[in-house]
């Protein structure tokens, strides 16, 4: 239907016109508890905010997770609402069985590290100029999703990347559990770790190191990082 919709207005068109064609993902509507007034409940949407950092090797690792509720007809913006926990944000949205919020946040993390990968794996390719600089790259990166309802099965859909935002929301999330007493998460660790290797990088950069035993296989992996942080190697009698 929408294949002819389109083929029609497109035989209208003059020469200087054009077709904009966006998707509609509608989102889930689960049972939910019985509301605790009389008062219709408009239906709502649940927008799932993941911070990715690049770790140790160029892995991609998930620091944090934050949800928001917002109008289903309006899209739910950053800070609109206070962020809370994907398990908690799950259960009051009808998904009462543990293993399959579980199974929502385990795809939660594939899907965020794998964006994060797919962004590693793109800036490996490009040259230092494309990059922005010898050094420059992406450390940290804020993924959004949609929890969606395709064909009657929980889906979770990308709806854009970011990183000032998505950080800023999970970061509150962060500070927010502490101050009722709950344990603290991974997401300051991670961070400063993504950001102290990246101040080390820099400390080295241009300095020399003198290598023994560069002929071993042991030692192969050396030149690769050699190349990666700017050194200059040498060794004995050079």
């Amino acid at each position: 239907a929408v294949a002819q919709a389109v083929g029609a207005r497109l035989r209208g068109l003059t020469e200087e016109d054009s077709v904009l064609l966006e998707a509609m993902v509608p989102t889930a509507r689960l049972p939910l508890p019985p509301p605790r007034s009389p008062a219709p409940r408009l239906p709502m949407a649940l927008r799932i905010c993941t911070l990715v950092c690049r770790s140790w090797g160029d892995r991609p690792q998930l620091c944090q997770v934050a949800c928001a509720v917002g109008r289903a007809e309006s899209p739910v913006r950053h800070g609109a609402a206070l962020p809370q926990g994907l398990d908690s944000s799950l259960q009051q949205w009808g998904v009462a069985a543990p293993g399959q919020r579980q199974a929502l946040a385990r795809r939660l993390r594939e899907a965020s590290e794998a964006a994060m990968a797919a962004l590693v794996a793109s800036e490996a390719e490009l040259s230092p100029q494309q990059r922005g600089g010898a050094r420059a790259r992406t450390d940290i990166l804020g993924v959004d999703f949609l929890l969606a309802c395709v064909d009657g099965a929980l889906e979770l859909v990308a709806l854009a990347t970011n990183s000032q935002r998505c950080l800023e929301t999970c970061a509150l999330a962060e500070a927010m559990g502490r101050a009722v007493g709950e344990p603290g998460g991974e997401l300051a660790r991670l961070l400063s770790e993504a950001m102290l290797h990246r101040a080390q990088c820099h400390l080295v950069e241009g300095k020399d190191i003198l290598l023994i035993g560069a002929g071993g296989v042991s030692k192969s992996f050396v030149w690769e990082a050699a190349r990666l942080y700017g050194l200059r190697v040498s060794g004995p009698g050079r």
